[in-house]
């Protein structure tokens, strides 16, 4: 059985959480254990979630946090896990996931995506397709079930 990282903007936290949830109930079903490895997102309120990065930043704590949660997830999760998972729901990827996805691609990692658009911006309104991310996506697994399968 794989690992897998996932990636995602912390926009979609709760999206998020709730696909690892299902792959976890899934896996035990068919008594298998992946080894998943989370973003660690920091509790924020939603509204700063939905917040576009550039703004998160005029806000004193996150902005001096915010590296060193990328960089401990790039070197102590996407670098060790065999598949990285880009959570990008409507196919929206932020600036770190952008990162997170260029790094698992150039550690040679199978990276799958929830979406096969790759579109960046400010979200949800002001977004544009975003092709060399979109290059580095293997194949769009839409569902826990499919994941699955891919780490069987």
């Amino acid at each position: 059985m794989k690992s897998v990282v996932f990636c995602s903007s912390v926009r979609f936290k709760k999206e998020l959480g709730e696909f690892i949830t299902q792959l976890k109930i899934v896996a035990a079903e068919k008594g298998l254990h992946p080894v998943i490895l989370e973003p660690n997102f920091e509790d924020r309120s939603p509204n700063f979630e939905k917040l576009h990065e550039k703004d998160r930043l005029n806000e004193p704590n996150y902005r001096e946090t915010v590296a060193g949660k990328v960089y401990d997830h790039l070197f102590r999760k996407v670098r060790v896990a065999d598949v990285c998972f880009i959570f990008n729901k409507d196919g929206y990827l932020g600036v770190n996931t952008t990162g997170e996805l260029f790094a698992a691609a150039m550690a040679g990692k199978m990276c799958y995506a929830l979406n096969p658009k790759t579109l960046m911006g400010s979200y949800p309104n002001d977004l544009y397709e975003e092709p060399s991310s979109q290059k580095l996506i293997h194949e769009a697994v839409s569902t826990p079930e499919e994941l699955l399968k891919r780490l069987a």
